[in-house]
């Protein structure tokens, strides 16, 4: 409905309830104007001017046709008489009914079951800080089903086995502990033995190693051998893979206590027996042992020593052969060469007698 037709709507309704009143006014009016004749003694001109002022409010209040549309002529008008009457275009029967049309239809609304009606009542009674403390205990367990969810599976996968120590409880002793390795026995270092010679034509020499930390110059061997690093040995060579016992040759200051005075061969050897002792450390535990040479250095004031340790190994009985040098360089603490060579490797036995031939201090 455009706002014209409701203009035209709201003025025929004011219309038609002027007509009312005036329908009901009429016979009362017309005897008072007969009674107020003879008491009536207004001028003419006002009641002419009274007469015109009535007629004009009677025909803007009062219309003579329906109800007026912009858009439509107004009946009687000479352009309404020109159309047929079949064209002319009957208005809406009532105000009421214009009014029906024109509101829309009422959204319909669908009722609550009574329970949940109820629900939202109970709800409203709570306290805000029940509501609060409730929504952060379930915000809480989102959270940690979540972080369960992305790291719990990953864990989960990794069996950690953890001791009663490492737990927090009592230390369990184990019905059969593991037996402690049998230290090695070494025997007093003899006065004097000689040098084996192993057969053989050993390794052939490559160069020579100059250890200016040990302050000690010896043969350097080629393939078998190679150039390694072993602590605490200042220069090393070894033969073979890890995966077997591996010959290994190294130099470095004598790794124990030093006497305040060394200046006799016997100074040296009680020094090369504490040395020798010392190397067991690469030995297998439990090793039978025995000296196999006692004797002065070749070029320097010092001494060799040599020994052989068997051992189990596999279910099968192997042995090593070991050489110790120490050798007075003029430093705070004489020169040690230490050689190991296993029985797995027995053609490099030639290499013992040729290393402590050609060892010197430098």
């Amino acid at each position: 409905m455009s706002p014209e037709q409701a203009l035209a709507m709201a003025e025929a309704a004011k219309a038609r309830a002027a007509s009312k009143a005036a329908a009901r006014q009429e016979p009362g009016d017309a005897a008072t104007a007969d009674t107020d004749t003879d008491t009536d003694h207004t001028a003419p001109e006002d009641s002419a001017q009274e007469t015109a002022d009535y007629n004009v409010t009677a025909d803007v209040r009062r219309p003579t046709g329906p109800f007026l549309r912009p858009d439509r002529p107004v009946a009687g008008s000479p352009a309404t008489s020109a159309r047929p009457e079949s064209a002319t275009p009957r208005p809406p029967a009532s105000f009421g009914a214009l009014a029906d049309q024109a509101r829309p239809a009422a959204p319909r609304v669908r009722k609550q079951p009574r329970w949940l009606a109820l629900a939202i009542f109970r709800i409203g009674d709570i306290p805000i800080r029940a509501v609060y403390g409730v929504g952060a205990a379930i915000v809480t367990g989102i959270i940690v089903v979540l972080i369960f969810m992305l790291f719990g599976g990953e864990t989960s996968r990794e069996q950690v086995r953890v001791s009663p120590a490492q737990a927090g409880g009592p230390a369990v002793p184990s019905a059969k502990p593991s037996p402690k390795p049998t230290p090695i026995a070494v025997p007093p270092v003899p006065a004097a033995k000689a040098m084996t010679v192993f057969s053989g034509t050993g390794t052939p020499i490559a160069s020579y190693v100059a250890d200016q930390t040990a302050g000690i110059s010896y043969a350097k061997y080629g393939t078998p051998w190679a150039q390694t690093t072993r602590a605490p040995f200042s220069a090393a060579q070894k033969a073979g893979s890890s995966r077997q016992p591996q010959a290994l040759i190294g130099s470095a200051p004598v790794p124990v206590a030093v006497p305040k005075t060394l200046a006799t061969y016997e100074d040296f050897r009680k020094l090369a027996g504490k040395a020798a002792k010392w190397t067991l450390r690469y030995q297998p535990a439990g090793s039978k042992f025995t000296w196999t040479v006692s004797q002065q250095a070749r070029y320097n004031l010092g001494w060799v020593l040599g020994y052989k340790v068997s051992y189990l190994q596999g279910g099968k009985r192997h042995s090593s052969q070991a050489y110790v040098m120490v050798v007075s360089t003029g430093k705070k603490k004489p020169a040690m060469l230490f050689a190991n060579v296993p029985d797995t490797r027995a053609a490099l036995y030639h290499d013992l007698n040729m290393l402590f031939w050609t060892a010197r201090a430098i």
